[in-house]
C-alpha cells in the first residue's frame, strides 16, 4: 500500500442504495428513468430516454434518495460500468444500477468514480462476479471489496489533475463515437431513399406474396456442448449471424427439421422493443439449427432476393412498420408469423433487386471499413485513459506527467 494511503471495504465508507428485482413500468412522458444502458464507463448518457410515472417516485425510492454527484454502478449486463449522477432533479434507477453514496468527509465521490473504473478495481471486480453468460455481482460481495485511498486533500489534487486529462479526451471519445453513429445513419439513409424511392416496374405486396411460409425455431433446450450450433437472438447482429456465445443440440430430429440453409433469412419475433424484428441472413458458415424465438422465412427465390429482402426487414420502412404492429409487455415486444406476413414491401424484378444489393454492398462495405477506424481510434482513447489513470493510482502521476496531462 501506498505510503499515506489508507486501507478499507466499500462497505465502511459507502452507502448502497440498491434496486436490483424491481423494475417500473415505462411510459412515453413522465420522469426520468435512469437503466444501466445510461451508465456509460465514466459518464451518464442521456439515451436511451425512457420515463416513469412520477407518482410512483415516494414509494419507489423508500430504499434511498440520490443527490447530485453520487456514484452509479451496474452490477450486471454490463458489469462494472460506472458514472455519476448529474443532476439534482428528481428520477427514478431500475434494476442493475446501484447508488453509491460516498461519506464525503473521507471519500470524494469523483474520485471513488476514477477508482473504480481503473483496471485494478475492474479486475477485482471480475473476479467477484458470477454468472455464465450474463456476468453480474451481488451486492453483498460488491460492499467487501477492499480500496485504498489518500487524504481528502490528496484525492482531491488527483481529481483536479484527471478532470483537466480527461476533458479533451473524453471530447475526443464523444466526437468518434458520433462520427460512428453517423457512418451508420448515412448508410441506412441510403438503403431508406432505395427503398422508398420506387421506379417503374416496382410492384406494392405484402412479404405473404413472397414467401411459402414462415416457420417458427425449436423450442427444446440446447446444451453448452454438442454436435450443431443453435442460433438464438443473441446472435443475430447487423444482418449476419455473430457465432459467439453459441448453445448447441444433439438432438437428430430437431437437427432434420430446423438445419440452416444458405440464404435463409432469420427475424427476430420477440426482444425488447427496440431490437425485435432485427433479421440476418445464413451464409452457410457452417451446421446450425436456429431456436424458437426466431423465425425462418421461406422466401419464393424467383421473386425477392435473399439479401434484398434482409436489407428490407433492417431498414428504417420495415423497423417502424414493426413498431406498429408488435405487441408489448414489460421489458418485451413481439411480432409473430401472422403479422410478419403483412408487412408491405415494394420490390422491382429480381435482376434489378440483385442490382440493387450490389450497391448497396459496396456503401456497405465503406460503411464498415469507417466504423472500424472510428473503433479502433475508441480503443487507443480509451487506453491512454487507463493509462493516465494507472500512473494516477499508483503514484507514477509525477511532475512530468501532470505536464503531460496539462498539454493534452
Amino acid at each position: 500500500m501506498r505510503e499515506g494511503w489508507e486501507s478499507s471495504l466499500l462497505v465502511e465508507h459507502i452507502k448502497f442504495i440498491d434496486y436490483r428485482g424491481r423494475t417500473p413500468k415505462k411510459i412515453d412522458e413522465g420522469m426520468r428513468l435512469i437503466t444501466a444502458k445510461n451508465v456509460k464507463m465514466g459518464f451518464l448518457q442521456i439515451e436511451p430516454k425512457e420515463f416513469v410515472d412520477p407518482n410512483i417516485y415516494q414509494s419507489w425510492m423508500t430504499r434511498g434518495i440520490p443527490k447530485k454527484g453520487d456514484v452509479l454502478f451496474t452490477t450486471e449486463a454490463p458489469l462494472g460500468n460506472v458514472a455519476q449522477l448529474d443532476t439534482d432533479e428528481k428520477v427514478v434507477f431500475a434494476q442493475r444500477v446501484i447508488i453509491m453514496q460516498p461519506n464525503r468527509d473521507v471519500l470524494e465521490p469523483t474520485f471513488l468514480k476514477y477508482m473504480l473504473l481503473t483496471r485494478a478495481l475492474q479486475s477485482k471486480l471480475q473476479e467477484k462476479a458470477t454468472g455464465a453468460t450474463a456476468r453480474g455481482i451481488k451486492a453483498s460481495l460488491l460492499k467487501k471489496i477492499e480500496i485504498t485511498f489518500p487524504s481528502i486533500s490528496k484525492q482531491e489534487r488527483i481529481v483536479a489533475i484527471l478532470d483537466e486529462a480527461f476533458e479533451g479526451i473524453n471530447q475526443a471519445i464523444a466526437n468518434t463515437e458520433k462520427n460512428f453513429t453517423n457512418a451508420r445513419e448515412l448508410f441506412e439513409s441510403y438503403l431508406n431513399n432505395i427503398l422508398t424511392q420506387k421506379g417503374d416496374g416496382w410492384v406494392d405486396t405484402t412479404l405473404s406474396e413472397l414467401c411459402d411460409k414462415v416457420e417458427y425455431g425449436t423450442s427444446s433446450k440446447s446444451t453448452p456442448e454438442g454436435r450443431v450450433p443453435v442460433i438464438r437472438m443473441g446472435n443475430v447482429q447487423n444482418g449476419s449471424i455473430c457465432w459467439d456465445n453459441l448453445v448447441y443440440t444433439d438432438k437428430a430430429e430437431d437437427i432434420k427439421k430446423y438445419i440452416l440453409k444458405n440464404n435463409d433469412i432469420l427475424f427476430n419475433r420477440t426482444n425488447s422493443a427496440e431490437l425485435v424484428g432485427k433479421t440476418a441472413i445464413y451464409r452457410n458458415e457452417k451446421p446450425a439449427i436456429f431456436a424458437g424465438y426466431l423465425i425462418r422465412l421461406h422466401r419464393k427465390e424467383d421473386l425477392i432476393d435473399a439479401d434484398f429482402l434482409n436489407y428490407y426487414l433492417n431498414s428504417i420502412p420495415a423497423r417502424e412498420y414493426g413498431k406498429t404492429v408488435m405487441s408489448r409487455s414489460i421489458n418485451q415486444a413481439n411480432i409473430n408469423g401472422t403479422k410478419l406476413k403483412g408487412y408491405p414491401i415494394s420490390i422491382p424484378k429480381l435482376v434489378e433487386q440483385k442490382e440493387i444489393v450490389e450497391r448497396v454492398r459496396e456503401i456497405q462495405e465503406s460503411t464498415k471499413q469507417l466504423q472500424i477506424i472510428y473503433q479502433q481510434k475508441l480503443a487507443a482513447l480509451t487506453e491512454l485513459k487507463q493509462s493516465i489513470l494507472q500512473k494516477a493510482f499508483t503514484g507514477e502521476l509525477n511532475k512530468e506527467t501532470e505536464q503531460l496531462v496539462a498539454n493534452g
